[in-house]
């Protein structure tokens, strides 16, 4: 017979911990060197059918232990001794704390539909690296058959969207920030209060940035949460760094500037250090990014996930991700989401990991269709005629798009990623931050405007209004381009 080391925290129910002293709360900006990797671990999402818990036995960290007990039974992990911990979800906002937040959700937004964190757990194995073990896609398998399984998913080990740095530092200019037809003009929107993003905040959830990159320090950018994590696939402080580039940059007289320099940005690390992990967590990253933003604030998802065939998707096609994007939009946060580089149709059905059937759950014309009031973003080329790049992904859900290729911005290079420079950016994940700087620009002169900000589903649709679309939306479907001196001039921001 095997055992299992299950070290399940049936003491630590949800906010029953002080939060000062759970140890995924936010830690000291850490350099890590490329020996120092920071390598997350294995980690699974299971929300539990609470009435189907017998009597007998109500604790749904016990029940998630017994099902995960269940469907090691006779598996290869299940031979060799598996670990693994459970614990809720959500650590590092307390229970009282996330029925506030979807008490008051529910009263904002008629259509929100409350929803039960508490009944969502993690199962987090400490003997595995993320995303490397096709036994725990197996073992996903199984515990999806259970009638006591709502859902479950992978929670780590998804790729980045793809950055391609060119070896051109001098690239010359900022194009995706001029007049319509090429940019969505953010120069014209500087001339008018809010317009550059003041009074207003923005929170950029992913793996590493350098901060202290000599035209983002100034920006005086704090991490709320979560590690900052330098080197995973080679590539964090690359990605995080361009991305606060395109919508941070001080006007300095250094480098280039943001899309929004009169913003205040923060970062949220999706890894965490718990149960043995490293391991990472979206949706409680979303939850701490929601917890320290109000009405009329942001946040930047800058994640992509797989599907049970490796193509790249949204992050909302995981369920809890969902869960807790719609909480910050119904909110009144805004969360800016990019589509993914997977030359994906995302009317098509999509056969996720932890399922068993695909589902057309980014179609808006398939009744399986769910709204979480993100605004999802595709990526076209810098060039007129300008059309769909090729990485991007496609569809009706996709609310707007930028561009998805030589996008100047801050950037790091030499061996150990610590030397400052501004290199081209590109795919969704590049389109994703225009869009964010685009929209708190249209925040910040609303709030001027109307001494009020915008509702997140209200300023998705306002940043439609005029648009610039591509040379050919129907066979593209990534949506417009913002405008801002379109919203400006006729009148949309008063």
């Amino acid at each position: 017979m095997f055992q299992f080391k299950a070290k399940v925290a049936l003491c630590w129910l949800l906010g029953s911990v002080p939060l000062s002293t759970i140890s995924v709360l936010a830690t000291p900006l850490t350099r890590v060197g490329k020996d120092e990797a920071i390598t997350p671990k294995s980690s699974i999402a299971i929300k539990i059918n609470k009435s189907t818990l017998s009597s007998r036995s109500l604790d749904g960290l016990k029940s998630v232990e017994e099902l995960v007990r269940k469907a090691l039974g006779g598996s290869e992990l299940g031979r060799r001794d598996t670990e693994f911990t459970v614990l809720p979800l959500i650590t590092t906002v307390s229970q009282e704390r996330v029925a506030q937040l979807v008490e008051r959700a529910a009263i904002l937004n008629p259509h929100y539909v409350p929803v039960d964190f508490s009944s969502w757990y993690q199962v987090l194995f400490p003997g595995f690296e993320a995303g490397q073990n096709q036994e725990l896609s197996d073992l996903l398998t199984n515990i999806s058959s259970y009638r006591e399984v709502a859902s479950c998913h992978p929670l780590s080990g998804a790729d980045l969207p793809a950055v391609n740095p060119s070896n051109d530092p001098l690239f010359p200019g900022q194009g995706y920030m001029t007049p319509a037809g090429e940019g969505i003009n953010a120069p014209y929107a500087w001339g008018f209060p809010g317009g550059d993003g003041a009074n207003t905040t923005i929170i950029d959830i992913e793996r590493g940035w350098k901060l202290d990159h000599e035209d983002l320090v100034d920006a005086n950018i704090t991490l709320l949460a979560g590690l900052n994590v330098k080197d995973r696939y080679q590539s964090n402080y690359r990605h995080g760094t361009a991305v606060l580039g395109e919508i941070l940059m001080v006007d300095n007289n250094i480098g280039g500037v943001g899309i929004i320099p009169g913003a205040q940005g923060h970062v949220v690390g999706v890894t965490r250090v718990v149960g043995g992990g490293p391991f990472e967590n979206y949706p409680e990253a979303i939850l701490d990014a929601i917890d320290a933003l109000g009405f009329g604030d942001a946040m930047l998802l800058e994640i992509q996930v797989p599907d049970a065939n490796g193509n790249m998707f949204p992050v909302e096609i995981i369920d809890a991700v969902y869960d807790a994007i719609h909480l910050a939009t119904s909110l009144g946060i805004t969360v800016v989401e990019p589509a993914g580089n997977g030359q994906q149709d995302l009317d098509a059905p999509i056969l996720r990991i932890g399922s068993a059937v695909p589902a057309s759950i980014l179609s808006p014309s398939s009744p399986e269709f769910r709204d979480s009031g993100a605004i999802m973003v595709g990526a076209a080329t810098s060039s007129i005629p300008r059309t769909r790049v090729l990485e991007s992904n496609y569809g009706g859900r996709i609310d707007v798009h930028s561009w998805g290729e030589n996008i100047l911005t801050a950037s790091v290079m030499g061996p150990s990623d610590d030397i400052d420079t501004y290199m081209p950016f590109d795919g969704t994940s590049g389109a994703a931050p225009i869009i964010a700087g685009a929209a708190l620009s249209v925040q910040g002169m609303v709030s001027v405007n109307r001494g009020t900000k915008l509702n997140a589903f209200a300023l998705r649709d306002l940043i439609k209004i005029g648009g610039t679309a591509t040379s050919n939306p129907s066979v593209d479907k990534i949506g417009v381009q913002p405008n801002l001196q379109v919203l400006i001039d006729g009148g949309h921001l008063l």
